[in-house]
């Protein structure tokens, strides 16, 4: 029996212990994703147009309107004063000249930089990882990205 008690006592206080460092443990996450997706160097010309709703209780958010920093078929750097926590599933709408409607893509917010921990000074931002691209999709940011930079990036090729 005691050795019963000792458990439950252990189980209460790691409860506890979970609770207070849930926040502490996105953090940790949403930096260890970060750093995992840093380029050697920048991308030119990679700013493009988005406009995105975030998808909270069963509901979308009234739209906003932002840009991005980096975008590739993988994913995008959307600045935005407030980005949504990681884990948040987005509608991202990529507005591209030659489509004759924005291409609209499921994504995960999987880090952000809001400015509350030691991050590097810069834009406040998250970055989101599409899913769920077609082969038309694909094609058409392809072809955009090419467009923006005359090169197409061996891992998007």
């Amino acid at each position: 029996m005691p050795a019963t008690s000792r458990c439950v006592n252990v189980g209460l206080g790691a409860l506890t212990a979970g609770a207070a460092s849930r926040d502490d443990g996105l953090v940790t996450e949403s930096k260890r994703e970060r750093r995992g997706h840093f380029r050697g160097k920048a991308r030119p010309g990679r700013r493009v147009d988005v406009r995105y709703r975030v998808f909270e209780h069963g509901q979308m958010s009234d739209e906003h309107r932002a840009h991005t920093l980096n975008i590739g078929v993988g994913g995008a750097f959307i600045v935005t004063p407030e980005p949504a926590p990681p884990g948040t599933a987005l509608q991202v709408q990529v507005i591209v000249p030659s489509q004759p409607r924005p291409i609209e893509i499921k994504a995960e917010v999987r880090w952000i930089i809001d400015g509350k921990n030691d991050e590097p000074v810069g834009d406040h931002g998250m970055g989101c990882k599409f899913s769920g691209l077609d082969v038309d999709q694909l094609m058409a940011l392809n072809e955009y990205f090419a467009s923006l930079t005359s090169t197409v990036d061996i891992d998007e090729a």
